[in-house]
């Protein structure tokens, strides 16, 4: 016995096919409800140094999962007014020592920046 079902939201109707002739059967279909997955927060953007000499660039890893989302981080060198000028280093972090950094380097007078700082390195 060959058949094909085509499956639609609650009642769908199935085809089958058997022995050459065609019949129209409905069949209902339950929908789980399942909560609305969102992405984990994320620490993302520009702490600098109080001293001024470095930035770290946190990024959210767009590459990573939801469940287990990483965080990349550029270390740069700065000028004095805090302005990125060369790359040091670049780094994938879990989730967890994402923000344990973050908030290590906060408590530490890092200063969170809410604006782009250089457009030319950016």
């Amino acid at each position: 016995m060959l058949f094909a079902q085509a499956a639609l939201v609650n009642k769908a109707p199935a085809y089958y096919l058997e022995q050459g002739t065609f019949s129209m059967t409905s069949i209902k279909v339950s929908i789980m409800n399942q909560p609305v997955r969102e992405a984990l927060p994320t620490p993302a953007g520009w702490l600098v140094a109080p001293t001024k000499d470095f930035c770290l660039f946190f990024i959210r890893d767009p590459k990573s999962v939801m469940v287990a989302p990483s965080v990349l981080t550029q270390l740069w060198y700065s000028t004095k007014e805090g302005i990125p000028t060369k790359l040091k280093n670049t780094r994938r972090l879990d989730y967890e020592s994402a923000h344990e950094t973050w908030n290590e380097l906060l408590s530490h007078k890092w200063q969170l920046i809410e604006h782009q700082i250089n457009d030319a390195v950016a």
